[in-house]
């Protein structure tokens, strides 16, 4: 039976793409709040006249998080949820503030609760875990059915042309897509090796971020946070993409490039 429940997707012709450039936007808002929170007190009593008032600064960039946050949530897109939740705690976790990662723990319950009871309403009657199980099993087998397939993959975009041969999208009567996870998807076509090098980049990157962030001095808080947020965006694309092929997605990949390539050159800023 065709899903008749409506899910936001903005501009965007899928609700996943609107929810994934939500996440990245959202974990680069939230990084420059906590970053600004950080010297929030202090701030306020140097700030003159001239300034922008930190209180506003911080009240502006916590609506903007909540306006953000409820769109997301009626996307019905529970991995990009979670990724941002996931984003929060290692923003919270690199910026050394062990009250506000007990607070965002606490702040889950309830959210938890409201936000299972929109997905009730946005998601009944829609697609169910099968399809994605399906490809999960189908994606592994093809991933390990020879060396050469271990080593180089299948091929990009060849699933498309060469299903039937290889039994996939159960023979047909399930809709052609592609894996629902990014990792398994760098696996089947492009082999274990690639696979590999894109978890070294995701590491390397998250490390060189949670570093910067670490030394940064806190009254650098822009820069800090454009840092963290970068961190927390990474971190909560990562965890979407094990659920879905975000990486497969021209939108989503161009907001994550954009701010992954951002905090490298205010890295490289603060450096010099």
């Amino acid at each position: 039976q065709p899903n008749r429940v409506w899910r936001a997707k903005g501009f965007y012709g899928h609700f996943t793409t609107y929810s994934e450039v939500l996440q990245l936007i959202a974990s680069l808002v939230l990084g420059l709040g906590l970053a600004g929170a950080a010297v929030w007190k202090s701030a306020r009593r140097r700030a003159d006249g001239t300034s922008i008032s930190p209180t506003l600064r911080i009240a502006v960039l916590a609506g903007a998080l909540l306006l953000i946050s409820v769109a997301l949530l009626l996307s019905g897109t529970r991995a990009s949820q979670l990724g941002l939740f996931i984003s929060g705690l290692v923003m919270v976790a690199a910026l050394g503030s062990r009250k506000l990662v007990i607070v965002m723990l606490l702040a889950a319950i309830p959210v938890s609760v409201i936000g299972y009871a929109v997905l009730q309403q946005t998601r009944q009657q829609n697609e169910t875990n099968e399809y994605r199980m399906t490809m999960w099993r189908d994606g592994v087998r093809l991933a390990t059915e020879s060396p050469r397939n271990l080593l180089v993959g299948v091929g990009m975009d060849s699933i498309k042309e060469r299903w039937g041969e290889w039994d996939l999208f159960d023979g047909g009567r399930l809709p052609m897509g592609h894996f629902h996870s990014t990792p398994i998807q760098l696996a089947v076509e492009r082999g274990l090796p690639a696979l590999g090098l894109w978890l070294v980049f995701i590491a390397l990157s998250a490390a060189a971020f949670w570093r910067a962030v670490r030394r940064m001095p806190s009254e650098r808080f822009v820069s800090r946070g454009i840092v963290a947020g970068a961190l927390g965006a990474l971190a909560g694309f990562f965890t979407s993409g094990l659920v879905h092929y975000n990486l497969g997605d021209s939108e989503v990949v161009l907001v994550f490039y954009l701010i992954m390539g951002t905090a490298i050159v205010v890295i490289h800023c603060e450096e010099a």
